[in-house]
């Protein structure tokens, strides 16, 4: 069985490339998606104290009890919006 593993794209390199690199940028994207379906993002400037931090609040409100996670669902958004 192949180890599937998800791709990773350097957003710099669309951002701050010339045509030829953000062309390339997005053949890899689309690649990823069609592919896999999910993808790693790099280069794209946000702080990683701020990644840190967010990673720390999710943990502690997955660690929460159903029960209370449950009052942040928001009804009718079929799981798109809130806690699902």
């Amino acid at each position: 069985m192949t180890k599937r593993v998800i791709p990773v794209v350097d957003l710099s390199q669309f951002t701050k490339g010339d045509a030829t690199a953000r062309e390339a940028f997005v053949a890899e994207l689309g690649k990823a998606f069609h592919e896999i379906g999910f993808v790693g993002v790099t280069g794209h400037g946000i702080p990683e104290k701020l990644i840190n931090d967010f990673y720390k609040a999710s943990n502690a409100f997955f660690a929460l009890s159903t029960p209370i996670k449950e009052q942040y669902e928001i009804a009718g958004m079929a799981g798109q919006r809130g806690y699902t």
